[in-house]
Order: C-alpha cells, then sequence, then structure tokens
C-alpha cells in the first residue's frame, strides 16, 4: 500500500485479526438470536466481492486474444453490479453488528442505519416504513458511531468511491439518453476505489473493517497486470443514425405521420390514415 501511502504495519502482530485470541474476536452467547441471523450472512459481502473479481477474471480470458478490442455489454455492467452490492452488504451487516454489540448507540442513528422511519399515523399510533438513506451517508454514519472516524469528504479515497457510485447509478437507474461505453481499465478502476474505501479507513484505524479484503486487494493487482484494454458498449452506440431505420414501437395511437410501419410505408399511404 506504499504507492497510496496507506500504513498498513498494524497487521504484523502474532495474533492476526480474526484468530481466536485477538482482541477483536468476542464471544456470543446461544441467547443472541438475532447475531445468530447475522452470523449465517457473514461471508455474504465477501463472497460478492470475490464474485465480482471472479467474473471480471473470466472477461480477461474471454478478452485477450480478440483482435476487435472493442465488443458487446457482456461482463462489466455485472462487475460493477455484483461489486457495489458487496459494498452494501458490508454496510448492511456490520451495521446491524454494531447495533446489537456497541452500548449507547441513539435509536435516530439506529433508524438511520436500518433504513427505516418511525412515524405516527392519523391515529396517533407509531408505525414504521422503509425509508431510503443513501449508500455513502450510511458508510460514514457506521465509521463515526462504530469507529469514532470522522470522515473527511474532501480525501480522494472518498471522493473516488463517491465516483464509483455515479458509475454504478448509472446502470442501476440507465440513463438510456446517454449510451456510454465502458472499458477494462473503468472497471478496474472502479473495483479498486471501493476496495480503498474499506482499506484506508482500515489503515486510519489500524484495525481491518472487512477481513480478507486486502486478499481481494491482492487478486485486484494481478488483474491490473494481466488485462489489456478492451471496450464493451451497447451494440448500437455507433451506429449512424441520419437515414430512416426501424426500431421496436408497440404502443397504442402512434403518430403514423412520423413513424409508419413498413406496409404503410410501401403502401404509400398518407402517414396518418387508418389501416
Amino acid at each position: 500500500m506504499s504507492f497510496h501511502k496507506l500504513d498498513t504495519s498494524y497487521m504484523k502482530r502474532p495474533d492476526w485479526e480474526g484468530s481466536t485470541i485477538h482482541p477483536h474476536t468476542r464471544i456470543s452467547g446461544p441467547e443472541e438470536h438475532r447475531l445468530h441471523s447475522l452470523s449465517r450472512n457473514m461471508d455474504v459481502p465477501y463472497k460478492l466481492f470475490e464474485a465480482g473479481l471472479r467474473l471480471y477474471g473470466e472477461s480477461v480470458i474471454d478478452y485477450h486474444d480478440k483482435r476487435e478490442r472493442k465488443g458487446d455489454m457482456r461482463y462489466y455492467p455485472s462487475v460493477i453490479m455484483t461489486f457495489w452490492s458487496g459494498f452494501e452488504s458490508y454496510i448492511r451487516y456490520s451495521s446491524e453488528v454494531m447495533l446489537i454489540t456497541v452500548k449507547d448507540i441513539p435509536q435516530v442513528v439506529a433508524n438511520y442505519l436500518l433504513e427505516r422511519e418511525v412515524y405516527l399515523n392519523k391515529k396517533g399510533e407509531q408505525c414504521v416504513r422503509d425509508r431510503y438513506q443513501p449508500t455513502l451517508d450510511r458508510y460514514a454514519l457506521l465509521l463515526k458511531y462504530g469507529y469514532h472516524f470522522a470522515v473527511d469528504r474532501g480525501n480522494k479515497h472518498w471522493q473516488n468511491l463517491q465516483k464509483a457510485k455515479e458509475l454504478r447509478d448509472y446502470y442501476t437507474h440507465l440513463d438510456v439518453s446517454e449510451p456510454k461505453a465502458l472499458s477494462s481499465q473503468q472497471v478496474l478502476d472502479y473495483m479498486e476505489h471501493i476496495l480503498l474505501g474499506l482499506i484506508w479507513p482500515s489503515c486510519e484505524l489500524r484495525r481491518t473493517l472487512l477481513l480478507g479484503v486486502y486478499r481481494l486487494y491482492q487478486i485486484w493487482a494481478e488483474f491490473r497486470e494481466l488485462q489489456s484494454e478492451y471496450i464493451e458498449q451497447p451494440f448500437f452506440k455507433d451506429w449512424p443514425l441520419k437515414e430512416e431505420y426501424m426500431f421496436h414501437c408497440n404502443f397504442e395511437n402512434v403518430d403514423t405521420s412520423r413513424f409508419p410501419n413498413s406496409r404503410e410505408a410501401l403502401q404509400g399511404k398518407p402517414r396518418g390514415s387508418a389501416l
């Protein structure tokens, strides 16, 4: 991590994180039922990150000997979605564990992290409903109340996390008016931004937020050495559309004066007339 000026020397100790004798390895009693359900999902964030890396690895194998270095969307959007899912899963899992194990967390903080809102209905009854909260805001709150770590939102790693979120949002809420190409280097950068978003505070805190994150980064570094530039994009992105062309449109009451079907066009009917 010297390239990023991050100090990982805290890991050089005999009682490695995750070992039975490490001070951050704690014991749960059999009555902690809420924690039991979470524990059965404890590996999900890591496995989602690993799945994203594996999918990227498949793209490296598939594309390495292709003469044409541009093609249809196949791997990259899925890598984007899966990797962000790993990050979100980490935030939700860690938030819930924190709310179980840490004392004196304000209820308003708990509600925010769990994306729920408590309100009164017209009968004056207390009700709970889902309320979306931005992912990075929940992450910052988790760091603040779980680790007493105040996020510097101007920090380059936080800014890169924001860029990663924007790329993920593009594919989650597709801006169909803007066809976008996605390069292998952009996907690599995206994955690194998310991993460093976990590694950076780990180095500052001298405790690893997600066990195994350094192994994930090592796999990422190997892909960086193996990959050669390739671009995925929508099939029709570079099509010339200056002349007439056909497109699927199955609505009622279509303006046929502007958008006739092939039979109307061949029959030479005035556009807008009934069939």
